[in-house]
Order: structure tokens, then sequence, then C-alpha cells
């Protein structure tokens, strides 16, 4: 199972939602979407990651 930390990565961070959309060029939506559970596609997860300065490996690590 995978276990969504963007939530987590995005606080210690110190951003907004608003904040990590314009960072990764995607929309507040899809971000909150994925905070809630959502699967993201590969492109997603990649700006997602880099935008918070990790790997998508950290952002969803297989527990």
């Amino acid at each position: 199972m995978l276990k969504n930390t963007v939530r987590q990565y995005r606080k210690a961070a110190g951003l907004t939602l608003e904040q990590l959309a314009e960072r990764s060029g995607l929309p507040v939506s899809t971000i909150s979407d994925i905070e809630h559970g959502a699967e993201p596609r590969v492109l997603t997860a990649l700006l997602l990651a880099r935008a918070l300065g990790v790997t998508v490996e950290l952002l969803w690590p297989i527990r």
C-alpha cells in the first residue's frame, strides 16, 4: 500500500496549497485531491516531488 505524504512535506516546507500549486504548475484542486488520497499520474508526482525538493519515493513510500 502506498502512503501519501505530500501534505507532511508541504507543511514541513512551510507552503500553502496555493504556494505549492504555483511552484509545481499544478492546480490547487489536484494537489488537494492527492493530499486526500487520490493517486497521481507519474508526471504529476514528479512535478510535486521537484517542487518540494524530494524524491517521488519519499512522497509515496511503499510500506
